[in-house]
Formats: C-alpha cells, sequence, structure tokens
C-alpha cells in the first residue's frame, strides 16, 4: 500500500495543527475494514458469494491510519480465491458477463484479481454477441484502461498476488474494430429491411382506405382484411425499422476513438438518410407515411429546398382530396405541413359528412319502423297475415301427420316381418 511521504516543514506545521491528517482522502478507516472483512467472510460461509466478494474488495481500501490497511492483503487473498472459484463456475454455464443475473465470470474474475482471464471472457461475450453495443461500449472503455501505463502501477499488489498480468495484443484491436463493422452491418441492411415490394403494398393500402366511401361497411372490412394480411406478412413497421436503423449506426460512431473516421462515417450514415429521403419523394410521395418519413429525413439534413417542394406535393394532394371527399386524407396532409386552417376545414367536413350518415342510417331505420307499424294498423294487412300463418300452420301439421304415417306403416312392416305374416 502507498504511504504517505510528509515534507520536514509540513510535518512541524502538522505537530502544532488539530487536523495534522485533514487532507488526507481515506476509503474507510481501520476498523470499517476490518469490519468489512469479517462481512464478507460470514456472506462467504452463507453461500452470498457476490456480496462477499464485494465485501472483501470494500475491506482493501486505502486508510490514512498509522500503518495503513493491517487486513488489505488477507481480504485480496480471499477476493483471489473466491473470484477465480466462481468466475469458472460462471464461465462453464456460459453467464460470461452478467447476463441478467447477479453476476458473471467476468464480474468476479474481475474482482478477483483475475485480470486475464476476465479480458478473456469479456471478449468471449463479445463474439457471441458482437451486436450488442451496451456491451460493445463497456469493452471499448474496459481495454482502453487496460492498455495505460497507470493499470498496472495502480494494481500492482493485486496482479502479483494473482501472479502476473499482460493484456492479449489481439483483444484491444478486435474491440476497435466492432463499431465500424456494426455500422457497415446497419447500412448494409438498408434494402433487406425496406424493399420496394413493402413500399408498393404500404401504398396500395393506403389507397384503398382513402377509396373507402362513408357508409361502406363491405369496403371497409375488405380494407381491415388487407391490412391484416399486410401485417402478417411483414411484422414489423419497416419505415420505424428504418429509422432505428439509421440511429443505432450513429450511436455507434460514438464508440470510434478516431475522430477523424468517426466524421467520416457520420457523413457516410447522413448520405444514406439523404438517399431514403430522395427514394420515397421521388417514387411514393402521393403516400403520406412515405411523405412524411421523406421529410422527416430531409430535415435531418436540413434540406429546405427538398422540404419546400414536398410541402408544395403535399398541399397539392390535400386540395385534390378535398375535391374527393377524402376529407381524412386531407385532413392528414394539411397537419403534415402545418395548414392547420386548413386541417380543420378538413376535420369540419369529415365531422358534417360523419354525422350526415348517422342521420341517413336513423332515417332508414324510421322509415323501416313507419311501415311496420302501417303495416300492422291496418285491419286487411293482419288478416292476410293471419290467413298466412293458418296455411303455414296446416303445412306443417300436414308434414307431421305424413311422418308419423310413414312411422307407423314401417312399424307395422316390422311387426309382420317377425311374425312370419
Amino acid at each position: 500500500m502507498m504511504k504517505r511521504l510528509l515534507s520536514a516543514s509540513f510535518l512541524s506545521f502538522a505537530i502544532f495543527t488539530p487536523s495534522g491528517f485533514a487532507d488526507c482522502v481515506a476509503d474507510l478507516s481501520v476498523a470499517d475494514a476490518k469490519k468489512a472483512y469479517l462481512e464478507g467472510t460470514n456472506l462467504e460461509a452463507q453461500g452470498q458469494y457476490w456480496d462477499a466478494i464485494n465485501k472483501y474488495d470494500i475491506a482493501q481500501g486505502y486508510v490514512c491510519e498509522d500503518g495503513g490497511n493491517p487486513i488489505a492483503k488477507q481480504a485480496l487473498t480471499k477476493a483471489i480465491a473466491l473470484g477465480s472459484k466462481q468466475g469458472k463456475l460462471e464461465e462453464q454455464k456460459g453467464n460470461l458477463f452478467k447476463d441478467g443475473k447477479l453476476a458473471g465470470a467476468f464480474q468476479y474474475y474481475e474482482k478477483g484479481a483475475q485480470f486475464a482471464a476476465a479480458d478473456k471472457v469479456l471478449i468471449a461475450a463479445l463474439k457471441k454477441a458482437p451486436t450488442n453495443i451496451q456491451l460493445s461500449a463497456f469493452a471499448q472503455e474496459h481495454f482502453k484502461v487496460r492498455a495505460q501505463d497507470y493499470f498496472a502501477s495502480n494494481n500492482n499488489m493485486a496482479i502479483e498476488a494473482s501472479g502476473g498480468y499482460k493484456l492479449d495484443p489481439s483483444f484491444d484491436p478486435y474491440v476497435v474494430s466492432l463499431p465500424p463493422t456494426n455500422i457497415e452491418r446497419l447500412l448494409n441492411s438498408y434494402q433487406t429491411l425496406l424493399p420496394d415490394t413493402y413500399l408498393q403494398a404500404l401504398a396500395k393500402l393506403e389507397q384503398q382506405n382513402d377509396a373507402i366511401k362513408p357508409g361502406d361497411f363491405m369496403g371497409a372490412m375488405s380494407v381491415q382484411q388487407a391490412s391484416t394480411q399486410f401485417q402478417q406478412q411483414w411484422k414489423s413497421d419497416r419505415i420505424e425499422d428504418i429509422r432505428k436503423a439509421f440511429d443505432e449506426a450513429h450511436s455507434w460512431t460514438q464508440q470510434i476513438r478516431d475522430y477523424k473516421e468517426s466524421d467520416l462515417l457520420r457523413a457516410k450514415i447522413d448520405k444514406a438518410r439523404l438517399a431514403h429521403a430522395d427514394r420515397l419523394a421521388n417514387s411514393y410521395s402521393s403516400t403520406v407515411k412515405l411523405l412524411e418519413s421523406a421529410m422527416e429525413f430531409y430535415r435531418q439534413q436540413d434540406k429546405e429546398a427538398q422540404i419546400k417542394a414536398l410541402e408544395q406535393k403535399a398541399r397539392n394532394y390535400a386540395d385534390q382530396a378535398m375535391a374527393a371527399t377524402q376529407y381524412q386524407r386531407a385532413s392528414n396532409l394539411y397537419s403534415l405541413i402545418g395548414d392547420y386552417d386548413k386541417e380543420e376545414q378538413a376535420r369540419a367536413k369529415l365531422d358534417a359528412q360523419g354525422e350526415q350518415l348517422a342521420k341517413d342510417a336513423q332515417m332508414g331505420s324510421a322509415a323501416q319502423i313507419a311501415e311496420m307499424q302501417k303495416m300492422y294498423s291496418d285491419p286487411q294487412k293482419i288478416q292476410e297475415l293471419q290467413k298466412q300463418a293458418q296455411e303455414m300452420q296446416k303445412q306443417m301439421e300436414a308434414q307431421q301427420q305424413k311422418g308419423k304415417s310413414a312411422e307407423y306403416q314401417k312399424e307395422t312392416d316390422e311387426l309382420e316381418d317377425e311374425l312370419g305374416l
């Protein structure tokens, strides 16, 4: 452990100062260290290994009292033994890095000063899940620290006690390669995630929905069925998937240590975003959802000319929808370009359309009820209905009698056969 060296002048000053060691920043006191060590041994005996090794770690802390920490080496020895044992067990179970549990092999090896073993399982965990951005971020910092001279000097006692440590020269280059590799993977997934067949099917579905006339329940059911089939085929919202892929690719650039490389990759991602916006704007701008996506990406790139051109397209489509009494579509398009006055007009038209539809339905029902009331209040109609009911009753009785006669004849024939008549 480090020992403080004080100059003669500082010592003479400290003699006359009540808090002579007030500037010493300690992790804990000797009593605290002993208490943590004892708690660690009790927890280990109870099988609470992760809590125990954390107590051993605390017990190794720096103290300001004369003589330093008297149980630091004991606590380190305990931590090395427990970390090595539990680390191997977790590694055998495949729990390399936490893996949703309390601690994995890496965590035990690291707490137990098994630094080479910790590095090895961290790399194994990364190779098992190379697209895990959180795990990669941890590894970037981990191996960056490992490569520094101060790591060995700060952990000198632990490294000597555990048998030495040397960083594998292949580990850091592998970790550094992960961000650009994942960025390429995400950008290359674009066509697979968003094929033309998806865009065409989405555009067709929107057109079918816009074409439904008020009160066309069969048309609405047909579109609902088509929508269900669309969802079953594609499983997810591919427009949202693309947005997430670009965002994730951008997040990976934050892990790249070389600033110039990071800037180049960000520019490449921006270029891919712009190409996506151009594709939608050129071929699918009449579809509200795709038009919205194109405008979103143009705004990210501050492409004012493209934004204005799309806004004009959207306005034209909205005006056409109003003329065709497609008020829901018109409302969506006006909202997209921020023309809230026109959107309110379209909404008012849509509400009036709905109210008229409901009124027509009520009038239809009222007419049917009135016709029935008229029918049942007319004596001649009542007589006709009674006569029809009597005729139906006679027909039913005749059929029943015929059925009984046939059954009787069958039973008679069977009885005669049994008697030999």
